[in-house]
């Protein structure tokens, strides 16, 4: 198991079912932990809830006299990604990043802002409506802050699962649903040593330009090959390749149980003996309601018991899973050995 793991293994708690878990701190890791007040998380509730009654109502006009055809949750799902949509006045209409981070809930756009939000988007900030709004939201939410520490986590992750393969000439590993695969790109970077190759798998041919880009200004492109597809084709992605770690962060979070289960299975049997399959879901917290209905950004929230269970329908067994969470417990990241 990677050194991070191995470091943690003797403080991990046991599951019920037998999976080790454990709880990082932020300064194991260079992370964010500022909690927020209970008047913040009201506040932030009760323009969840305002969002949700204009949400559903506009939602609901739409079903009843524009698209009778359509799902709501599929009328709610592309109001939250139509730039002109405004959800609160007190976050989307005033604050461009706001806007951001719900236009493009679910895609590399939103992640990037939230990954980078300390180095690209801060400093640009000044004393203006838009920055007091921008730091309200995008840098105060415990949820934002999450996923920043998911990112880090699994750049450490990675880096220290690269050297487990000592016996290898060469390291193989594939991004299913990589996004722009910042952290499959950083972990690479701080490796020079080693001979690693990655494919990458995106449906979204931005979020393939935006990786294609990074690696470029890396001077990696002969290590990667980029796919535009879905993860459909996995088995013939791998068929050649042999991957020694298949890595999917984010996919599980809009999975429903028997597609991921499907989706597991189908990646522990393309790993050799002792390959290593990093993923990662999204848990139940206190900013739910937010997300859901002023960002409109559907997820599948499961908590401990529920990730593990998952993954080990899919395959894996309970001793050779480790849940590694971020301070908050909004993200946990599993490193699981076939």
């Amino acid at each position: 198991m990677p050194e991070l793991i191995q470091k943690l293994s003797a403080d991990a708690v046991r599951l019920e079912n037998g999976v080790a878990m454990s709880i990082l701190k932020a300064e194991d890791f260079g992370g964010e932990y500022n909690q927020r007040s209970l008047a913040y998380i009201s506040f932030l509730k009760m323009t969840g809830l305002w969002a949700m009654t204009t949400n559903s109502s506009q939602a609901l006009w739409v079903k009843l006299f524009q698209k009778r055809d359509s799902s709501l949750n599929k009328i709610l799902w592309n109001l939250g990604r139509d730039p002109e949509h405004i959800s609160s006045s007190f976050m989307d209409r005033f604050s461009r990043y706001n806007r951001i981070a719900k236009v493009g809930a679910a895609g590399w756009r939103s992640l990037d802002l939230f990954y980078n939000y300390q180095e690209k988007i801060k400093p640009q900030l000044n004393g203006n409506f838009e920055s007091w709004l921008t730091r309200l939201w995008v840098e105060k939410m415990e949820n934002r802050q999450a996923v920043t520490n998911r990112l880090k986590v699994l750049i450490d992750l990675l880096s220290d699962s690269f050297s487990k393969f000592p016996q290898e000439s060469e390291i193989r590993l594939v991004s299913v649903a990589s996004g722009s695969a910042q952290a499959v790109i950083e972990a690479m970077k701080r490796n020079p040593h080693l001979t690693i190759r990655a494919i990458l798998i995106d449906l979204d041919p931005t979020a393939i330009e935006e990786a294609g880009r990074m690696i470029r200004s890396c001077g990696l492109e002969d290590k990667f090959k980029i796919v535009c597809n879905t993860p459909k084709y996995l088995e013939e992605v791998c068929a050649d390749f042999r991957p020694h770690m298949i890595e999917m962060v984010g996919f599980l979070d809009y999975r429903p149980q028997k597609q991921a289960v499907r989706l597991i299975n189908r990646i522990k049997n393309l790993l050799p003996e002792k390959g290593l399959f990093l993923t990662c879901n999204i848990n139940k917290n206190r900013e739910k309601i937010f997300l859901d209905w002023v960002l409109l950004w559907p997820m599948i929230y499961r908590n401990e018991e529920e990730f593990s269970e998952l993954l080990i329908e899919g395959g894996f067994s309970p001793d050779n899973i480790q849940l590694i969470y971020e301070p908050f417990r909004i993200h946990g990241i599993a490193v699981c050995r076939r």
